[in-house]
């Protein structure tokens, strides 16, 4: 498939700034005081925290009983996400010194964060962990060989390409009914090269597809599901199919180079235990997302010609 597989590259110091400035804000900790909303690991944010988070992103105060939940699960998805890899390198006592949070933050203020944004402590967290992993050192190579069998894995898949969110959460519901993969996907997938072939994207090595296609395949390897989606990515939204399990031996730590962040997030990802208030969106350990509840499939259908 031309269009989708796509090289890796080295996470530049802004990595956090441009994936995150749009949704990120200062994590409040739930204290004991209101339900607990939102764990990853050892994490947690409660109700009036999460409503903090989105209001931080929104650029307005947020009612926590009339938040937006759409809104909502995508600033809380990436809470999870960087915050997994913070809660896997506490375990390995990875320690993000003085001298390590002035650094991100002599970064992220260089790269246009302004000094006075209230989510700057938040930001040089994350930067601060990226750079860690990025410097290698004895917790993070302990932190990716402990786990590395995670990803001991050609990913053999075959996928339905759609334009929007509910057509993928329709072409699941079809298949679930007994629809042919390979017909579904000849018929209405975006991606015309697999289309051909029923879907399919044969055998590939980690490090060809998109993280988030990558991370669902692992994830459903890790559970032992055939079947995942959605799954977004900059193409769409894929309904992935895993086709074959083949093991293999995961690359060594010293041959990682700019792979090593890609790598200990989406061991982040796989080994971190998250909970969610379902109020904010639905968890799905093996895609590794929070999405916003699905609605009506109908519209979906008739979009599809199905």
């Amino acid at each position: 498939m031309n269009e989708f597989p796509k090289n890796r590259r080295k996470l530049p110091s802004t990595f956090i700034v441009q994936a995150l400035t749009a949704a990120l804000a200062l994590v409040v900790i739930a204290c004991g005081s209101s339900i607990e909303a939102v764990r990853v690991g050892d994490i947690t944010l409660d109700r009036e925290g999460v409503a903090a988070l989105v209001g931080e992103a929104t650029g307005g105060p947020v009612d926590v009983e009339t938040i937006d939940t759409e809104t909502a699960a995508n600033v809380i998805d990436r809470f999870l996400r960087y915050e997994a890899l913070s809660d896997l390198l506490n375990e390995f006592d990875v320690v993000i010194d003085t001298e390590a949070r002035t650094a991100a933050r002599d970064r992220l203020i260089a790269a246009g964060v302004d000094a006075g944004n209230p989510s700057l402590p938040r930001f040089i967290g994350w930067q601060s962990a990226l750079d860690m992993v990025e410097n290698g050192g004895e917790g993070i190579r302990a932190a990716y060989e402990a786990n590395a069998g995670l990803l001991g894995h050609d990913l053999c898949t075959s996928h339905i390409l759609v334009t929007y969110e509910d057509e993928a959460h329709a072409v699941l519901s079809l298949l679930e009914s007994g629809e042919d993969f390979a017909q579904l996907a000849g018929s209405i997938s975006q991606d015309p090269g697999s289309a051909e072939m029923g879907g399919s994207l044969g055998c590939v090595a980690l490090g060809r597809f998109v993280p988030t296609f990558e991370r669902a395949a692992l994830g459903a390897l890790f559970w032992g599901k055939t079947l995942v989606g959605p799954v977004p990515s900059e193409f769409g939204f894929h309904v992935i199919r895993i086709d074959e399990v083949r093991n293999v031996e995961p690359v060594a730590f010293d041959e990682l180079d700019s792979r090593l962040s890609a790598a200990l997030l989406q061991i982040a990802g796989l080994t971190r235990t998250v909970q969610v208030d379902s109020r904010f969106g639905s968890w799905d350990p093996a895609v590794g997302r929070l999405a916003p509840p699905s609605g009506p499939l109908d519209p979906a259908l008739a979009r599809l010609g199905l």
